[in-house]
């Protein structure tokens, strides 16, 4: 598409959810790529392979699904407001992601880079902390472990 061609869009655009299935990073991106933002930042959160000196075989997440799509819908529109965003971007897998895939990618498009890097890093950090999203480590070793609950 050229981007004379683009529509002119009112306001932010916003998109958040929850996926069963692998992220399609690109293609959530694009969908807040604006000609107006000149910045547009990305953080895509993987699965590493190691975790406290154990071998990762995979992450299992749960949400409170409900819960969980406000509570990013209401993040992305408090940063896009915050920041000024042209665009903002803050969806996450649910269910059994592998080592490697992307489990969480978040994006903040603006007019200039700083408030995009800024907006990014509130949009991971926020979606991390306040999200009703739980994640249970799976190791090689046949243990298994929530983050955070202490259980192994």
């Amino acid at each position: 598409m050229v981007l004379g061609q683009m529509p002119h869009v009112e306001g932010p655009v916003l998109v958040t959810g929850l996926e069963h299935a692998p992220l399609d990073v690109a293609a959530l991106v694009q969908a807040i790529r604006r000609p107006d933002c000149g910045g547009l930042v990305v953080f895509e959160g993987t699965v590493r392979a190691q975790s406290e000196g154990r071998t990762v075989l995979r992450l299992e997440y749960e949400a409170y699904e409900s819960r969980a799509l406000a509570q990013l819908r209401a993040l992305a529109e408090e940063v896009a407001e915050r920041f000024a965003l042209g665009g903002a971007l803050a969806v996450h897998r649910v269910g059994v992601v592998d080592v490697c895939e992307p489990a969480v990618v978040v994006a903040a498009a603006a007019t200039h880079r700083g408030e995009a890097f800024a907006a990014a890093q509130q949009l991971i950090d926020r979606t991390k902390a306040e999200v009703a999203i739980w994640k249970k480590e799976v190791f090689a070793q046949g243990q298994a472990s929530w983050v955070g609950s202490g259980d192994t």
